[in-house]
């Protein structure tokens, strides 16, 4: 390959203006979402797998042993230890299953349903934001938007 003037090395592309604005606006909005959602993530004493646990939870809803052992692709033994810890850390605590009085619910408390909000309140506010978009300025966005996304898929 060669460069864009025609000599040898690498090809590089020119510097796009537009192209380098558009790149460090989107930085500064990565940077307004990380201060939005840094303080939460700094304060977890938690290990992967019981966050993950945790957020399966909270997408998915209340469940038993069984199903979390299933959502996380684990066995029986690991899912009951993962919800004991969080039991234990009071992010989870277990119900009786209304439609069969055998089995146990896991599911989030109160405190846990603030936490996950607080872990994804980033993408709350990103909403905000964007309906707090003037029409124009939302509609050239979401076309901007779609060109990306286009682009992001061919290169997979």
């Amino acid at each position: 390959m060669s460069d864009v003037s025609g000599g040898a090395g690498p090809r590089t592309t020119p510097t796009n203006e537009r192209a380098t604005e558009t790149f460090a606006l989107f930085r500064a909005l990565m940077r307004a979402q990380q201060a939005v959602r840094s303080a939460a993530w700094v304060e977890l004493d938690l290990s992967c797998a019981q966050l993950k646990t945790l957020f399966a939870l909270a997408a998915e809803g209340p469940a038993t042993i069984g199903q979390v052992a299933e959502r996380l692709s684990v066995g029986l033994p690991t899912a009951s230890h993962l919800v004991e810890r969080l039991v234990r850390a009071g992010l989870v605590e277990r119900t009786e299953d209304p439609t069969d009085r055998r089995r146990a619910l896991a599911r989030l408390t109160p405190r846990a349903e603030e936490l996950t909000e607080r872990l994804f309140g980033h993408i709350r506010r990103l909403h905000e934001w964007i309906d707090a978009l003037e029409e124009d300025d939302l509609a050239a966005l979401a076309r901007g938007l779609r060109a990306l996304v286009r682009v992001a898929s061919a290169d997979e």
